[in-house]
């Protein structure tokens, strides 16, 4: 490899990062963008969510957007409509399935209280897995953290759309 070729790639770094400020490119988690997100986060409510598992991700959303408070007259609304669905992966030659998949699916829907407008849809999907074992009691707690796991995973994904969208559209 010559020099020539050496100072080429070196200086490359510095022009592209150049080239990408110059753009206007800002990054989603910069402390600007961030505190005006919370800003507009602060102003939700999280409407219940149905089932044992609705309620982990409800208090995993409310953990993440109040982090940093709640406004007393929330302007949002989010709604959310979590399934899930179990599907055999490992499966013996006697039928008996050893490990399963269990696919959690979140849409959610992010509306105006004071006319009822839907201001943004999106949704969330995680899968987690578990071994099926011959203790049933162990199976079903082994069921319970990956679906647990799951729906940590689908809030943090939904703070991050959520995030993103007041990022760009309140700018």
């Amino acid at each position: 490899m010559s020099w020539l070729s050496r100072i080429s790639r070196c200086l490359a770094v510095p022009v592209i990062a150049a080239l990408i400020t110059a753009c206007g490119f800002t990054p989603v988690y910069k402390q600007v963008s961030q505190h005006k997100a919370s800003q507009y986060l602060s102003l939700i409510e999280i409407a219940p969510i149905d089932g044992k598992h609705g309620l982990q991700l409800r208090n995993r959303l409310e953990e993440k957007i109040f982090s940093a408070g709640s406004d007393a007259s929330p302007r949002y609304r989010l709604s959310v409509n979590l399934n899930s669905s179990t599907e055999a992966v490992l499966i013996q030659l006697d039928n008996t399935a050893t490990r399963q998949n269990l696919k959690m699916n979140a849409s959610f829907i992010l509306s105006d209280i004071s006319t009822g407008a839907k201001i943004y849809t999106g949704s969330a999907v995680s899968i987690g897995s578990y071994n099926v074992v011959d203790s049933e009691f162990a199976t079903i707690a082994a069921e319970d953290n990956a679906a647990e796991r799951a729906a940590l995973e689908i809030g943090e994904d939904i703070v991050d759309l959520l995030v993103v969208y007041f990022s760009r559209s309140k700018s």
